[in-house]
């Protein structure tokens, strides 16, 4: 079963977040990445659980300017876009983890 603690987060700059979990997976994820997959109320209908945000909408260039724990399960991120509402369970990333595809 694969980590969902991580070891540490690094935001080396405003296009990445890299997350080493306890397991020594690393994952990586550009801030569009993240940004598409915002799970907040205004990105997926809290009804349906559809995703009500276009992909196509975020820019490929996408940035963040700041990254914070969210008590000890999740990180909060600020996106160039002004977005920063979602939360981003430690579950949540390690099961959406871009080179898993």
């Amino acid at each position: 079963m694969a980590s969902t603690l991580p070891r540490t987060i690094t935001r080396s700059d405003p296009t990445r977040i890299a997350i080493e979990w306890d397991d020594g997976i690393e994952t990586v994820y550009t801030a569009r990445e993240l940004r598409v997959l915002c799970p907040c109320a205004r990105c997926v209908d809290e009804i349906t659980g559809i995703r009500t945000l276009d992909p196509a909408s975020i820019a490929s260039d996408m940035t963040q300017s700041d990254v914070r724990l969210v008590g000890n399960y999740a990180i909060s991120v600020r996106f160039a876009d002004g977005h920063d509402t979602g939360i981003f369970t430690f579950p949540m990333l390690r099961e959406h983890d871009p080179k898993a595809g």
